[in-house]
């Protein structure tokens, strides 16, 4: 049956004129099932905290172990931002990882020259692997899978080819170090920085027509494109956007560690892709929130903190991380069937 004249589709909204969003799961609009995922997440939240201050009373709730947890979660949080963008197109980007080794090698290797040229060195490397990604997948037309686990081994033998199989130390660097150990206002920089990429992407995200088109392309390309939004350029934005970000990522890291290291970021990729669809971005696109993918980045970096204060191994933290990402999945499963 055609839609009567009156009811015309958005495509880049998901609205019917004239009606509420469109229905999702079990008749919940989208929005609805967003919101109601960051409720429960923050729910999580809150039970972690307390399970941590219950369990390890004089180590957990201090404001050392707050401080140590939003450090660590900075470096995965600015990537798992980028990630958002990416898996709202119905992409994936697995590269992030080695990208953020390659990029601080690439930045280590010219710090002599000063702390901006280290961090333009990282970012601008990030940025470049990051439009490699984005004209493979956008006008070359590979698969995001292929094109991205194709760079992971690439952008690792990058590292470790320009490092020559070492980390580049940075103990003399104190501008550098600065990212990851200095403080603003008292309060770490990598915090305030992860906050700041976060409160930005939430800008860009909801605020703009860019972030619509990002949704709308994850949503039904074809419909995106007849509706005027240039899909090629999106695809390959979300792409370098991602490098960008992983860029930074490797300044945060490096500046923490006081080194640049070829084996860095190893797994940070699942990190990533692991907050943001547990936040509620959905992996077929045409979804995506960022107040979720913090609150996933939270709920990732608390657990484990708790976690390694309990002595748990680090195999069973692994198998606990797979098992988290695999149920929020299998969650979303349904709503393409």
């Amino acid at each position: 049956m055609s839609t009567p004249p009156t009811q015309q589709v958005d495509t880049v909204s998901g609205r019917v004129d004239g009606q509420g969003p469109a229905p999702g799961l079990g008749g919940l609009a989208v929005p609805t099932r967003i919101k109601l995922q960051e409720y429960a997440l923050v729910g999580v939240v809150l039970a972690l905290v307390v399970i941590g201050a219950v369990l390890k009373p004089d180590s957990f709730p201090t404001a050392d172990n707050l401080r140590a947890i939003l450090t660590q979660a900075s470096v995965v949080g600015v990537l798992a931002i980028g990630m958002t963008f990416v898996i709202a197109t119905a992409g994936i980007d697995l590269s992030v990882g080695s990208v953020v080794a390659a990029s601080g090698i690439a930045g280590g290797l010219i710090v002599d020259s000063g702390t901006a040229a280290f961090v333009g060195g990282a970012i601008g490397f990030g940025l470049g692997l990051g439009l490699v990604n984005g004209v493979a997948i956008a006008y070359g037309k590979v698969v995001p899978f292929v094109a991205t686990l194709a760079m992971l081994a690439m952008a690792r033998g990058l590292a470790l080819l320009m490092s020559d199989k070492s980390p580049i130390s940075l103990l003399g660097f104190d501008g550098v170090r600065w990212f990851g150990t200095g403080e603003i206002l008292g309060v770490p920089a990598s915090i305030v920085i992860f906050a700041g990429i976060a409160i930005g992407g939430w800008i860009l995200m909801n605020r703009t027509r860019y972030g619509r088109h990002v949704v709308a392309v994850g949503g039904n390309r074809e419909a995106a494109r007849i509706a005027g939004v240039p899909v090629r350029r999106v695809v390959f934005s979300v792409y370098c956007l991602s490098g960008l970000l992983a860029g930074l990522a490797a300044v945060l890291l490096s500046g923490r560690l006081a080194s640049a290291s070829p084996v860095a970021g190893e797994l940070l990729e699942l990190d990533a892709i692991g907050a943001a669809v547990i936040g509620g971005t959905s992996l077929a696109g045409g979804r995506s929130t960022i107040v979720g993918t913090f609150l996933g980045v939270m709920v990732f970096a608390i657990m484990f903190n708790l976690l390694t204060q309990l002595n748990l191994a680090t195999e069973w933290q692994q198998i606990v991380k797979g098992a988290i990402i695999l149920g929020a999945v299998l969650i979303q499963r349904p709503e393409r069937i």
